[in-house]
């Protein structure tokens, strides 16, 4: 298992841009109207990648697709300066590098508009990521449309696209949605008023998957699946840190949260930053100690953390990655005698469920809209299960669980017609000792650890109604647990 890396952009800078850059809190802002217009040209490029035919019928932005000796480059930068040209801005002295929009129109300042450029981890003529403000918020939040996102490591370039964020703070400083700093904004000079609407992008489905897996030597190892490209990435360390129990994972814009109970039986987070392609590096979420198992799900901005403690009941903690703050740990319910959870989001309701003293599983919906909680009941009275996992297509929870047989059981939470399809075999492959999966679209991919101590893939398509069959993700041995979060 060889050593880390989600691969880091590279923003070449001109000679001239190596100068310093103060805040420039009078810079002159676009009108609203071309501010609009800037935005209408991205949302038109949403989902596209470096390679794809652009809004104007073009490939790619500037140099994004053979920027890189033939092949495509780092391009965030080219896709910013591609919109604001596309509006009629002025873009003289804009490169391919991130850094020039630190230079340009006199510096950057810390006002956001929308149309802006919005530069991160900007020093020394260099830049990590830049991006369109797509929308300024009265509680002090912006959303942006980046171009160069949610790319693999190894072949990030090619496999990054335009996506829209959600929304985060957008005061200068660091930002914990995209883990990197905000360093200022730069406003585009002129611009055409041209506000007539787009049409709305289809929705973005992730057709990636960050697969996470606790080897024998307690350290945690990360394999990218690219179901688009159909190849894996091969597993790297995540972080030299070993001592680990059990981990979980979670998608917020840009950023995968990565969880681990330490040999301290505390939890810890690392945030891998795939615009960045940098890990933060492994910090305590939370003081509190004595978990057993944790597990994630995603409601807009915010993680919600559930711990199983050393008293055997579940625990919450909500990380609001707008605020970039904790809610602490807090007992879910006073239910106790469970030994594994998991937990999936339909809108803003998360679904959580326990494997209870009796083997069989149960579950508790926790509304954030009301901030309440229906209480643990029994989904099944089906028993003998070990492993549990959950994910959401649409308003249908996707329930899995490792029977007494070791073989695969799947129930489908209809929650919108309120009814359970009862557990019936996934496969009938057996063997299995821990379960994850992830919803990309329609299809859940569900992933096994086998007797071999491998993982295996099983990918069920709910639009066809069938599954692929369990094989091999790599031939890598030795894995204790997986989790898996889907592309950021």
């Amino acid at each position: 298992m060889s050593k880390p890396a989600i691969r880091r952009i590279a923003a070449l800078a001109t000679a001239s841009a190596f100068l310093p850059v103060s805040m420039v809190l009078g810079a002159q802002s676009a009108s609203a109207s071309v501010g609009s217009s800037i935005v209408n040209i991205a949302q038109a490029n949403i989902g596209d990648g470096a390679c794809s035919t652009n809004s104007a019928g073009g490939t790619g932005f500037y140099s994004s697709c053979t920027g890189d000796a033939g092949s495509p480059e780092n391009w965030c930068a080219d896709f910013a300066k591609w919109v604001w040209s596309q509006s009629g801005v002025n873009v003289t002295g804009l490169t391919a590098g991130a850094g020039s929009f630190a230079q340009y129109n006199g510096g950057l300042h810390s006002t956001p508009h929308v149309g802006d450029a919005v530069v991160f981890n900007y020093a020394a003529g260099w830049a990590s990521h830049v991006a369109i403000v797509a929308s300024v918020n009265t509680d002090g939040t912006i959303t942006t449309i980046g171009g160069n996102e949610g790319g693999i490591r190894g072949t990030y370039a090619s496999t990054s696209h335009v996506r829209q964020s959600s929304k985060f703070s957008g005061a200068v400083g660091y930002s914990s949605y995209y883990g990197m700093r905000i360093s200022g904004y730069a406003s585009p000079i002129g611009g055409s008023d041209n506000t007539a609407p787009t049409t709305p992008p289809a929705a973005t489905v992730p057709t990636t998957a960050h697969l996470f897996a606790l080897g024998s030597d307690n350290r945690i190892y990360n394999d990218e699946g690219d179901y688009a490209a159909g190849k894996w990435s091969g597993y790297d360390m995540v972080d030299n840190t070993a001592g680990f129990k059990k981990t979980a994972a979670a998608t917020v814009g840009t950023t995968v949260h990565l969880f681990a109970i330490g040999s301290d039986d505390r939890v810890y987070s690392n945030d891998g930053n795939y615009a960045a392609g940098s890990w933060n590096g492994y910090k305590l979420v939370d003081n509190a100690a004595g978990f057993k198992q944790i597990t994630t799900a995603v409601t807009g901005n915010t993680v919600h953390l559930y711990a199983i403690g050393s008293d055997d009941r579940v625990y919450s903690n909500d990380g609001d990655y707008t605020t970039g703050s904790w809610s602490g740990f807090k007992l879910v319910d006073n239910t106790a005698g469970f030994k594994q959870i998991t937990a999936a989001a339909t809108g803003n309701t998360v679904h959580l469920y326990a494997i209870g003293s009796d083997d069989r599983v149960y579950g508790d919906n926790g509304d954030y809209a009301t901030g309440s909680w229906s209480g643990f009941s029994q989904v099944d009275s089906t028993a003998g299960f070990s492993q549990i996992t959950a994910s959401a297509t649409g308003n249908t929870v996707r329930l899995f669980a490792i029977g007494s047989d070791k073989r695969i059981y799947g129930d489908n939470g209809d929650y919108s017609a309120g009814k359970w399809s009862g557990f019936s075999q996934v496969d009938n492959a057996a063997g299995f000792n821990q379960i994850a999966s992830v919803a990309l679209g329609n299809t859940v991919h569900l992933y096994a650890i086998g007797a071999d101590n491998r993982v295996y893939d099983n990918a069920g398509n709910y639009t066809a109604g069938s599954w692929s069959g369990f094989s091999q993700v790599d031939n890598t041995a030795g894995f204790q647990q997986i989790t898996v979060a889907p592309g950021a």
